[in-house]
């Protein structure tokens, strides 16, 4: 086993963990540690939501009702969360026993918290908050801020600040970007009914290359084979020869017995004329221009019927609380009993949100 293997200790499962690190992997963005992934995993996605709902459904606290498949999407959708934290947030080193008391405090804490009459409240409804409620959420913040300014100060002493500050901006980006996100899809559904458009230019494009011609020199050549056609007989002219010898016998009559085979002539040269004269239209700009509109009004969306509008709709910001602590738990990667604390009451916080409403979207649809 060469020396890289030996520092990544557990090798195929455990190659990200450094057990003989300074800083406990607090300076390292990844670390993975399998055993104590299941572990977290299982508390986030079973064990906790799990006293949640038996809690809830024993004291008839505020939830949601969710059937089985709401079960089992929040499960899936857990796993995908908690691997995503564990791998990024340290936990391979600092999730513990003080990690899982504290996680249980945030959860039940915030359980009666929020049965608090003044605090049955949503964030995006700030502006109808009493009093109350403004004080027990400055509070909070107040203390998140002191919490922030201690794992900054932690940072700092580890010699990772320049990585620990950016990426906390980086991770708010998950909010103002919904914002922006949010905004430029209600502009574009008040101004752009087509959507951005972008679907609809790269079809009209494939359209383009399909049906393009040169229909001036398709023209020019159909001319071109006319005038050098040589026209041997009259259409108007029908040629009889009652003795039925050659030609120096017969005589030249508008009438005669070879009418119906003329008559024939005439009509396939009739069609023939037509023919070109359809195929000459088709090529030309202005008829391109329809049949591409024609095939642009019947592109195919399953999820929309012919004659139908596009399912366009407004959107607004809905920040919900297992988002704002779901993000903060990212942060709080230091092997000091206070930042395990920490560690333990932001998840359990995230964890009442995920299991009493869902993994519901930042972005909630109007109407």
């Amino acid at each position: 086993m060469d020396g890289g293997a030996a520092l990544g200790g557990g090798g195929f499962l455990d190659g990200c963990y450094r057990a003989d690190d300074a800083h406990h992997g607090a300076a390292t963005l990844v670390s993975f540690h399998f055993v104590r992934f299941v572990l977290f995993a299982v508390l986030l996605t079973v064990a906790g939501p799990l006293v949640h709902r038996m809690l809830a459904a024993f004291f008839d606290l505020e939830r949601d009702f969710k059937s089985v498949v709401d079960h089992f999407d929040d499960i899936t959708s857990g796993l995908l969360f908690a691997f995503l934290l564990f791998t990024l947030g340290n936990y391979a080193h600092t999730f513990g026993w003080v990690t899982l008391v504290f996680y249980f405090v945030g959860l039940l804490g915030f359980c009666l918290l929020v049965e608090l009459p003044f605090m049955r409240v949503s964030i995006p409804g700030w502006r109808g908050w009493g009093a109350g409620t403004w004080a027990v959420n400055l509070a909070g913040v107040a203390l998140v801020v002191v919490a922030a300014g201690f794992h900054i100060y932690w940072a700092y002493k580890e010699g990772f600040l320049q990585w620990y500050l950016p990426l906390f901006i980086f991770a708010t980006a998950t909010i103002w970007l919904t914002v922006f996100t949010a905004r430029l899809n209600n502009y574009c559904v008040n101004h752009c009914p087509d959507g951005l458009g972008i679907e609809r230019w790269l079809r009209w494009l494939a359209l383009e290359l399909l049906v393009w011609r040169n229909p001036s020199g398709r023209r020019e050549a159909q001319v071109k084979r006319a005038a050098t056609e040589p026209l041997d007989k009259d259409p108007g002219t029908v040629t009889i020869n009652p003795d039925g010898a050659d030609g120096s016998a017969g005589t030249d009559s508008p009438l005669g017995t070879d009418i119906p085979l003329v008559a024939l002539d005439v009509t396939r040269d009739a069609a023939s004329t037509r023919s070109c004269r359809e195929r000459s239209r088709l090529l030309t700009r202005e008829d391109k221009k329809a049949i591409i509109a024609r095939r642009m009004e019947h592109l195919q969306h399953l999820n929309v019927r012919p004659g139908q509008p596009l399912p366009l709709y407004h959107y607004n910001l809905h920040l919900h609380h297992w988002q704002i602590f779901y993000i903060l738990a990212f942060f709080t990667r230091f092997d000091s009993f206070a930042s395990k604390a920490c560690a333990g009451i932001v998840l359990g916080i995230a964890t009442q949100g995920s299991s009493a409403y869902g993994f519901d979207r930042m972005l909630e649809r109007q109407g």
